[in-house]
């Protein structure tokens, strides 16, 4: 297994919804700087998703952690959401699922941190 590189981009509080534009030009730029081999368009789609949910459905100001490697990429969106349920009911999660080998939420020192693990 590669070494895995950490990038962190916290999404600004003034402009969410623009923010979740950004977020998906770092996680393009993530992918390809640390040389990820896998589609770096599903890395983009589950940041995509994920951030938006966070935006949506979530509180505070949202950050994406990656965790990328050469044929694997860890995906974490984290907010302050008190519910740590998924929300049921779009096509985002089912995505995020189609995409990813796995995916989750957990808690994490008070945040919900939804996750994705990509493989190339």
């Amino acid at each position: 297994m590669s070494p895995l590189t950490e990038a962190v981009f916290s999404l600004p509080e003034n402009d969410r919804r623009g923010g979740v534009a950004l977020a998906r030009d770092f996680a393009r730029r993530a992918a390809l700087v640390c040389g990820y081999r896998g589609n770096h368009e599903d890395v983009v789609l589950v940041v995509n998703e994920l951030a938006t949910n966070a935006v949506r459905h979530g509180s505070g100001r949202p950050v994406v952690r990656l965790f990328v490697g050469e044929y694997q990429v860890l995906v974490e969106v984290a907010d302050d959401a008190t519910d740590h349920g998924p929300r049921a009911g779009g096509w985002g999660l089912q995505l995020v699922a189609t995409l990813g080998e796995s995916w989750g939420v957990t808690e994490r020192a008070g945040q919900k941190v939804v996750w994705c693990e990509l493989t190339a």
